[in-house]
């Protein structure tokens, strides 16, 4: 019976890992550009709803918050066209779209550079991305399910068990 092995693209003949879990076993915990888009984002059609700069601003607020512990993000308009090579407007039109579909909140916050009392405050608007549209703990992954445990000889000898299908 055939065996297929999925294998990292890396060419380096090991077995392929999810990029996260590669970076929990390498002892950099978090620290991927891998992350998941959760079911939320397509089955409440919210995939259709955005446009693209909708679209690019989701994707930044999942790469900064939308997974692990920390919800919440800022982005610095001053460097945010250096950072992602997307305009102004591409952030202001898509967080407002994020904002007016729930996806994420928007909070004034005044912030003091100094971090003491009596020096000049900023506001800063932070953004959380709602628990529906986040995946939380992809540091911590869950443990993997009875499904993908599964080899794929597993699978063949369910297949070849189902009476009347060969």
């Amino acid at each position: 019976m055939p065996e297929i092995i999925l294998m990292d693209e890396s060419l380096r003949g090991v077995d392929y890992k999810l990029p996260y879990l590669q970076a929990i076993e390498e002892g950099k915990d978090g620290d991927t550009s891998y992350f998941r888009v959760p079911e939320s984002f397509w089955a409440s059609g919210l995939c259709a709803k955005l446009s693209g700069a909708g679209l690019a601003m989701y994707l930044i607020a999942m790469s900064r918050a939308g997974w692990g512990n920390q919800p919440s993000f800022w982005l610095s308009p001053t460097h945010f066209a250096e950072q992602y090579g997307l305009g102004d407007s591409t952030r202001k039109k898509g967080l407002r779209e994020l904002v007016d579909h729930g996806v994420v909140t928007q909070e004034l916050r005044s912030i003091d550079r100094g971090g003491h009392q009596g020096f000049r405050t900023f506001q800063r608007s932070v953004y959380t991305v709602a628990a529906e549209y986040r995946v939380p703990g992809a540091t911590t992954p869950e443990p993997a399910s009875a499904e993908e445990k599964l080899t794929v000889e597993d699978i063949f000898k369910m297949l070849s068990a189902r009476p009347g299908k060969r």
